[in-house]
């Protein structure tokens, strides 16, 4: 069955002609606000980030990762 809406094209075309100021704003507003409704956004952005990069900037961003991660479960 397939998705009423592609979340990814909505999140990009959203973004599209947006400045590197005004995404760095919504990145930092997402994180500051703590919406979890642009939580989706946020991993595309990622998802493009993790597209784009090559394997040692790949393991600089999970060495990133582990590090927020708590050792153990609460």
């Amino acid at each position: 069955m397939a998705a009423a809406f592609d979340i990814r094209n909505i999140v990009l075309q959203n973004l599209a002609g947006s400045t590197r100021e005004e995404v760095e704003g919504y990145i930092q507003e997402t994180i500051d606000t703590r919406e979890e409704e642009a939580l989706p956004g946020m991993g595309i952005l990622f998802e493009v980030v993790w597209s784009k990069s090559d394997t040692s900037e790949r393991e600089n961003m999970m060495n990133k990762i582990m590090q927020g991660i708590p050792a153990t479960k609460m």
